[in-house]
């Protein structure tokens, strides 16, 4: 509860051996929040296979969005502009089963994602800088990543 009040914490892991009860009690937290700490709550299960439009859809569902789009990119750029509109939303995702660590495997992915424009001189500093931002989230990491390939320096600069 102390990390959720503190304003310079973005990201909170809560992680353990499966059936320990580590989705109940952010669920727990969740609904003890809700309306005192945070406008919004919003929570969606990752599970072991990714599947990037399951959860936008949830994400979009529980914000009450409607999506006429199908590119996973431009729901992306949707959920961002509407999650922008509230003040505080906790968006809690649930049953990440892949640990990324920031310095190979993070990069990696991202790049494999965004494309190997990545590496670029000019683009390469800011990608580092957004793949760090993701925290290690395999989540965050291919949807930011997948939302900012083919887009040009400035866009990447907006996004960080």
């Amino acid at each position: 509860m102390g990390a959720l009040k503190d304003e310079s914490v973005s990201v909170i892991g809560v992680h353990g051996m499966g059936g320990i009860g580590k989705t109940t009690l952010v669920k727990e937290i969740a609904r003890k929040v809700k309306d005192k700490l945070f406008d919004s709550v919003v929570i969606a299960t990752v599970t072991q296979t990714i599947d990037i439009e399951k959860i936008q859809n949830r994400i979009a569902e529980l914000l009450d969005l409607k999506f006429e789009e199908h590119s996973t990119d431009v729901k992306a750029l949707r959920l961002r502009e509407r999650l922008k509109k509230e003040k505080r939303v906790l968006v809690v995702l649930d049953d990440i089963w892949g640990k990324v660590d920031l310095e190979e495997e993070a990069w990696d992915l991202f790049k494999k994602k965004a494309g190997d424009c990545v590496e670029c001189c000019d683009l390469k500093p800011i990608a580092k800088k957004v793949v760090e931002k993701c925290a290690g989230l395999p989540i965050a990491i291919a949807t930011v990543a997948g939302a900012l390939r083919n887009k040009r320096l400035f866009e990447w600069k907006n996004a960080l």
